[in-house]
């Protein structure tokens, strides 16, 4: 009996000693660079470790590290919360990191210069169209008038090759995707007034 208390007495400090080193074990954590405009936080991790990110007591992401992590945030984040990541692992002391995230402000007179190419260029593209049907526009109104004694018409049916219909049909079709080609524009008039006033904000903070 005393021999096997010994044998217990001798085992039971080794037993502690193994699990108070299990549950020493650190966990490595290192969080790339994030600013108020990221979309994925990626990092690196001991592996198999549990990564959770949380906003204020709320969790919004989790994923099991290999490693190497990625975790999508479906929103922009907000500074009035506070994020933290958690790290967690059988075996191995939790490790919870503050977030620091840097303001990056976006550069709206970059994305005004790049709207104000796109509609350069639709005008551009809709430029000798519409030189095209103010030239036609004359002879396609001499056609409509049907008077075949008039002058005007005599000199429209001549440009037109004798064929009034298609005359006035290539008329139309040319309006047509005037307006199609223009279409974009009033999205792009939006966007870039929304820029306008946003850089005129980052100007006035």
């Amino acid at each position: 009996m005393k021999k096997i208390n010994l044998i217990l007495g001798l085992a039971l400090p080794f037993m502690f000693l193994s699990s108070a080193n299990a549950s020493s074990h650190k966990l490595t954590v290192k969080i790339n660079p994030i600013n108020n405009q990221t979309k994925t936080i990626t990092g690196k991790t001991t592996k198999g470790t549990n990564v959770t990110l949380y906003e204020g007591q709320k969790a919004i992401a989790k994923k099991k590290s290999n490693g190497k992590f990625s975790m999508k945030v479906t929103r922009s984040f907000n500074f009035k919360d506070k994020y933290q990541l958690l790290a967690t692992k059988k075996g191995y002391t939790s490790k919870k990191v503050n977030l620091k995230i840097v303001v990056k402000e976006i550069n709206y007179d970059a994305k005004i210069k790049q709207i104000n190419a796109k509609i350069e260029a639709i005008r551009n593209q809709i430029k000798p169209l519409n030189q095209q049907v103010q030239t036609m526009k004359p002879f396609v109104n001499a056609l409509e008038n049907d008077d075949p004694t008039s002058s005007d018409y005599q000199a429209a049916l001549q440009q037109a090759n004798g064929n009034a219909e298609v005359y006035e049909n290539q008329y139309n079709d040319l309006k047509d995707q005037i307006r199609a080609d223009s279409n974009p524009l009033g999205l792009l008039y939006n966007q870039r007034q929304t820029y306008i006033y946003k850089s005129m904000q980052q100007l006035l903070k």
